[in-house]
Parts: C-alpha cells; sequence; structure tokens
C-alpha cells in the first residue's frame, strides 16, 4: 500500500489543531504539522495529538511552512502527500476521494469548493479572479486554483516544488503543474469558512497576481 503522508502547516492554531489532526490521522500514515513560529502552544498541542511536529526558528508564511512540512513527508518515504490547513477549513474525511484518482495514476489532486453562499463574497470575488487569471496565463483549466487542500505523488512534488513563502505558492503550484505537463485532476469538495476575516488578504492577491505574471514572462 502506498505510505500517505499528510503536510499541515499552522500558525496560532492552538484551539483547533488537535482535532484537525485527530480526524486526519483517520485517513493517512503519518501526520506532519510545520509551526511558522507561532506565539501560542501550537507546536506542544500537534505533538500530544500524535503528529510529527517541528517549529520554525522565525516566521516564514503558509507556503515556507508546507513546502517544509512535504519535503520532511519525501525524507519520510510518502509515497502520497496531502496538504491541508491546520484550522478546519477541510474536512479530513474528504482524504480518500482526494487520494483515489492518486491510484489511478493521477500526479495531482486539487481540491475544488463550490464558490457558494459558504464562501465570503469577498473572497468568493477574489478566488474567481485568481483563477481565471491562472487560466489565461498557463492554459490549465483548474477551477479552484486558491484551495490549499490538494494530492500528489511525492514524484509530482519534486517537479512542482514552489518557492513562493507565502500564499502566492498555491498559484505558483498551479502554474507548476501546468508547466510540468503532469496528470491532474480535480475532486469536488466542500466550502468551509471557519473564520471568515482570515485568509489572503487583498494585498496577497495583488502580490499573487504579479507573481503569476513573473512566472508566465521569465519561468516559461
Amino acid at each position: 500500500m502506498p505510505k500517505t503522508i499528510a503536510a499541515i502547516p499552522a500558525y496560532n492554531e492552538s484551539s483547533r489543531i488537535r482535532l484537525v489532526i485527530q480526524k486526519v490521522k483517520k485517513y493517512v500514515d503519518e501526520v506532519i504539522v510545520v509551526d511558522d513560529h507561532s506565539r501560542d502552544n501550537t507546536l506542544q498541542v500537534a505533538k500530544e495529538a500524535g503528529a510529527i511536529a517541528v517549529r520554525l526558528v522565525t516566521n516564514m508564511g503558509a507556503g515556507f511552512a508546507t513546502r517544509t512540512a512535504c519535503d520532511i513527508a519525501v525524507e519520510r518515504g510518502a509515497n502520497f502527500i496531502v496538504t491541508l490547513d491546520s484550522d478546519g477549513q477541510h474536512d479530513p474525511a474528504e482524504i480518500p476521494q482526494m487520494i483515489k484518482p492518486l491510484n489511478k495514476g493521477y500526479d495531482v489532486v486539487f481540491g475544488c469548493r463550490p464558490r457558494d453562499q459558504n464562501m465570503p463574497a469577498v473572497k468568493r470575488l477574489g478566488n474567481w479572479g485568481l483563477t481565471i487569471i491562472s487560466k489565461l496565463l498557463f492554459g490549465i483549466n483548474v477551477n479552484d486554483s486558491q484551495s490549499g487542500f490538494r494530492a500528489f505523488t511525492s514524484d509530482a512534488f519534486k517537479r512542482i516544488r514552489w518557492e513562493s513563502d507565502r500564499y502566492g505558492m498555491v498559484s505558483e503550484f498551479v502554474s507548476n503543474t501546468a508547466k510540468a505537463r503532469i496528470r491532474w485532476c480535480e475532486v469536488s469538495i466542500k466550502t468551509i469558512y471557519n473564520d471568515k476575516k482570515w485568509g489572503m488578504r487583498k494585498r496577497d492577491a495583488l502580490r499573487a497576481v504579479i507573481a503569476m505574471l513573473k512566472w508566465r514572462l521569465f519561468k516559461w
């Protein structure tokens, strides 16, 4: 059986990460949490919940923390890697359906959320805009380019490993997938927002657009 490891970046999530880890553990072989230099006891809670947890020496951003977690997963012999947020905005019960296409020969699986009433209006607009820009620039028809719930093989990760340290990593992941011309598909997942005021902000979205233009001009 392929070894599946969950890679979870975390920042100040001590109140929610225990339940997330407990749920995720039901569907994977190991859970790796990279604490992005939290101000609370996220690291301790993650370890107590049964995760392999490490703490960054300074705050580096979600992209860096996720990349580090994936690097550790590869080192620990993962065949499949699943990335999830630490705040409960992804349903661990959907992990099996995310992994299923990997067993059928796909390299990358994108979790695709419906833009419904569960997604705040401003985030719905931002998600739609960034997704359209990804399609136009990279020619990849991913319908939710901003979801952090993704599954991929360790070999695919080595080919699409991103450089972005912050929220731009989700868009770079899409760009790199298109550039590598590897097999990908989408799986429908729930739209969950536990805290509507956090997540990608307007300036993060603007930086992502600028970054995408640079990738298209200089990396392709």
